[in-house]
């Protein structure tokens, strides 16, 4: 119950909840204007505050505008159930309900708890097919509020429905969204085949990393620099651990290995060192997984995926290949495996390797008893003096090349299986990623 919360991210549209009920009628006519005029230009806040004592089994925290141009003093709203006993038992039949809205006042978060003057609020309504949601409370004391209701609305998803991809892109773009676009239509299946909102977006430069970098040498290998592979995804299972990596190619789209799909996935774009982070960290949940229909889980061929985001984000992306990588060329790999076969965990810091592209004869002389694959390649030093292992799989092989008289980076391959890491003439094999360009813009073209 604990992933359960509410995020309010708030204009709450509402008939006397600021205790002056004479601005009660004026805020309601505006409240749902305000909302879509604070998406011109990207919001910013400030960080989270501490989260609240328990006030009838809700705790709650709040971010507040830091840039008047932009959200003009609002406050982002977030609530979660308590974990005390009796507030598990309340909410333990709850789903993944979410509640977003906006407000500025504030007080508020003293308003939501509870009121000599006020009844409790009732439960939030079903999330209607244009993805709100209302509540209501009564006055108590007809001498201080005579027979006043309070009625309170708010935007509404579950999680993996269109609402979500509308609620969420409401929040995170400058665009504006009609919420009339998309029927409302609750799915549990994680494999739902809910089509979710189209968004138009301009082609941006595949490949091409930012400028801004720097380079740190540890123990053991190299780190990469900060920003230098900003497509690179960690892959995180339910337990929000980093177990496989993936490439960001589109800006709703990440590639990986099919073997890294798990019931529940979540990822985390912009990471480089997995324990603090600069701000720029984004962490989702994944909105619908690809699998490729044709995996062999004996042969691990055709190992590779699709992870659709909830919503698209804004930075570089990956180019995928015009053919396939030459014997020979040199490509890196990255991710936050095990720098050593004995090491019990991965590393915190994002590293990477730099290794060539074999030829495929010598590949499978070196692995007679597996299959190797035309959908497979392999790439590694003869003397294993760098090689992907536990916990980089998914991740991707980027190969560079001249485009514009600039390098730009095009994902190669995906990190499959091997035989150990790092052994002498054990070279990692990684799924052929233009083999299935054809499926990979298929997927993207009819679900995005």
């Amino acid at each position: 119950m604990s992933d359960v919360f509410l995020v309010y991210i708030l204009t709450i549209v509402h008939f006397g909840f600021v205790f002056d009920h004479r601005f009660t009628e004026a805020r309601s006519r505006n409240s749902s204007i305000d909302i879509h005029r604070s998406l011109d230009i990207q919001p910013k806040y400030t960080d989270w505050s501490f989260w609240s004592r328990c006030s009838d089994c809700i705790q709650r925290r709040m971010k507040e505008c830091i840039d008047d141009r932009s959200c003009a003093g609002s406050r982002i709203y977030e609530e979660k159930p308590c974990q005390k006993a009796r507030c598990r038992r309340k909410f333990k039949r709850k789903d993944d309900f979410q509640i977003v809205h906006l407000n500025k006042s504030s007080n508020y978060l003293v308003k939501q708890g509870p009121s000599d003057i006020w009844s409790k609020w009732t439960e939030w309504s079903a999330c209607s097919k244009h993805c709100r949601t209302h509540r209501r409370r009564k006055c108590k004391k007809h001498s201080r509020c005579g027979k006043k209701i309070q009625k309170e609305n708010a935007y509404c998803y579950h999680n993996k429905t269109k609402c979500e991809v509308f609620v969420l892109n409401l929040i995170n773009n400058s665009n504006k969204y009609n919420s009339k676009r998309y029927q409302y239509d609750h799915i549990n299946s994680q494999n739902t085949t809910t089509k979710p909102p189209r968004r138009n977006s301009k082609a941006k430069k595949c490949g091409v990393a930012n400028r801004k970098a720097r380079m740190l040498r540890i123990i053991g290998g190299i780190e990469a620099r900060r920003y230098k592979w900003p497509w690179h995804v960690a892959v995180l299972n339910q337990y929000r651990e980093v177990f496989c990596g993936g490439t960001l190619i589109s800006p709703r789209w990440v590639l990986t290995a099919n073997h890294c799909i798990r019931k529940s996935l979540r990822v985390r774009l912009n990471a480089h060192d997995l324990r603090a982070t600069d701000g720029s960290d984004i962490e989702m949940t994944v909105y619908k997984m690809f699998p490729h229909p044709k995996f062999n889980y004996k042969t691990v061929d055709n190992d590779i995926a699709l992870l659709m985001l909830p919503r698209a984000v804004d930075g570089p992306v990956a180019c995928l290949p015009n053919r396939r990588p030459k014997t020979k060329q040199v490509c890196s790999v990255m991710g936050w495996g095990k720098v050593d076969p004995e090491d019990v965990y991965g590393v915190p810091v994002l590293h990477e390797a730099k290794l060539p592209i074999v030829h495929q004869r010598t590949c499978r002389k070196s692995y007679r008893q597996f299959l190797i694959s035309d959908n497979m390649l392999c790439a590694g030093w003869y003397s294993g003096r760098a090689d992907t292992c536990a916990g980089d799989s998914g991740g991707g092989l980027m190969c560079p090349s001249r485009k514009n008289k600039r390098v730009a980076y095009s994902v190669q391959g995906i990190t499959s299986f091997g035989d150990g890491c790092g052994r002498k003439q054990k070279y990692g094999i990684y799924t052929t990623v233009y083999n299935y360009k054809g499926w990979i813009n298929y997927i993207i073209d009819h679900f995005s």
